[in-house]
């Protein structure tokens, strides 16, 4: 141990500030940020409920937890379609909230039965479309173009509903 010139022992502290996170300011260790973000999309939000610019795209800082999840389950009330995510000092997710007949209906089962029916309709429809334009010796463009098009898209949403059916399980 490192002594003094009087010989008593001398003991160094480390004062460890907050670490700023990309998103924030330094929050202390008592500190919470909210974040909003749509049900539906997943996508962040500010906190009327509109896409982010660079005027709105700081997070809400709270003092508490308690605080942030009040505010929180307020927001939500007020506003279903919009959800809060709290994060800690470090940037850590701490809780999410959101209304549960909305998330409900925009994922899992029901999302995944929606994708499947769309994806088979939009399958069918591009195999008609193709196959039409085949019949008629390639003479409507249009029918290929769509058709494929179509295809695409029923492909992606029976690959996103089958997916999302086993992953509800």
């Amino acid at each position: 141990m490192p002594r003094s010139h009087s010989g008593e022992r001398l003991v160094a502290f480390v004062i460890r500030k907050p670490k700023s996170t990309y998103w924030s300011p330094q929050l202390s260790s008592n500190q919470y940020a909210v974040f909003h973000f749509d049900v539906k999309t997943m996508s962040m939000r500010d906190a009327e409920g509109n896409y982010l610019s660079s005027g709105h795209d700081a997070p809400l800082i709270f003092d508490t937890l308690e605080e942030a999840r009040r505010y929180s389950r307020k927001k939500i009330t007020a506003t279903p379609a919009l959800g809060c995510r709290i994060y800690d000092h470090q940037g850590q997710p701490v809780e999410s909230f959101s209304n549960t007949q909305v998330y409900d209906r925009h994922h899992g089962r029901p999302a995944a039965r929606r994708n499947i029916a769309i994806g088979a309709v939009c399958l069918i429809t591009g195999i008609v479309a193709v196959a039409l334009d085949a019949w008629r010796e390639w003479s409507l463009t249009f029918g290929v173009i769509l058709g494929v098009r179509f295809l695409w898209v029923g492909t992606v949403k029976m690959i996103d509903g089958v997916t999302t059916w086993k992953a509800e399980r």
